[in-house]
């Protein structure tokens, strides 16, 4: 070989049909590569929005149930804080749920304790309801709460 020159297979390649190919390829791996990423990122922090509702719901469900001035009004206290807090990180109503129970009787006497537990049904984004028998299409979140009613509170 000569330098300077090049070899005879060289010279007989049409370089100019390999032009573009290059575009073509980045968008094909693009679509195979990072829709799915995009999806699970999704997925994830919607399940994330579910358990930080479930979390936040409990906590200020047992607040507005403890701090309430009637026994009667309590559960309703309970009940609105928490659908304010579903509310507020995106879930509609019937998807979330709230239980309150109490180790002992009277629920709001002085010194005792209330229990919350809060659940949220989070629906995974872009699963078609038809492959519900395959994968999941919603998952529940749970949390729990206790909460200590006011030593000094007037029976």
């Amino acid at each position: 070989m000569i330098p300077g020159r090049r070899p005879a297979v060289w010279s007989r390649i049409d370089w100019r049909s390999d032009q573009g190919s290059a575009l073509v390829e980045v968008i094909f791996l693009m679509v195979v590569l990072m829709l799915p990423l995009l999806f699970l990122a999704g997925s994830l922090g919607r399940l994330q929005a579910g358990a930080y509702a479930a979390s936040a719901a409990a906590r200020e469900a047992g607040r507005a149930y403890v701090t309430a001035t009637d026994p009667a009004e309590a559960p309703a206290r309970g009940a609105s804080a928490a659908e304010l807090v579903f509310g507020a990180h995106g879930f509609g109503d019937g998807q979330g749920t709230v239980r309150v129970s109490c180790p002992v009787t009277p629920c709001l006497a002085p010194g005792g304790t209330v229990s919350v537990e809060a659940e949220v049904d989070v629906p995974v984004p872009l699963v078609p309801d038809f492959l519900s028998g395959v994968v999941p299409t919603s998952v529940t979140m749970s949390a729990r709460h206790s909460e200590a009613v006011d030593r000094f509170r007037e029976p």
